[in-house]
């Protein structure tokens, strides 16, 4: 979360395969990859426009991150393409970015 404009977290840039699914309709799923991600929060780009304050639920494909999460932001990068800034709540895993294969624990 931003303080005076500025994270409190430092992110780590990774790109990380995510599965995004709505809480309240499970059957709304979509593959995502990750720009950067903190203990806390994850920016990840997709191709489904979500709703601020949309609850879902994230898994990795690769590594064994779970979390449910808040929709912070939905900022649309260009056609069919948004960047979603996500709140995790209980993230329990381990992230690894798909294109270096390294894990880093949270």
């Amino acid at each position: 979360m931003p303080t005076n404009g500025k994270r409190i977290q430092k992110r780590t840039a990774a790109t990380v395969a995510l599965q995004i699914s709505s809480a309240k309709q499970p059957f709304i799923t979509e593959l995502a990859f990750t720009e950067n991600f903190s203990l806390h929060g994850v920016r990840v780009v997709t191709e489904r426009e979500w709703k601020p304050g949309e609850r879902v639920v994230v898994k990795s494909y690769h590594g064994s991150i779970q979390s449910r999460a808040r929709v912070i932001y939905c900022h649309l990068l260009a056609k069919a393409r948004y960047a979603v800034g996500l709140e995790l709540h209980s993230a329990v895993g381990t992230w690894v970015d798909a294109s270096q294969s390294a894990g880093a624990e949270i």
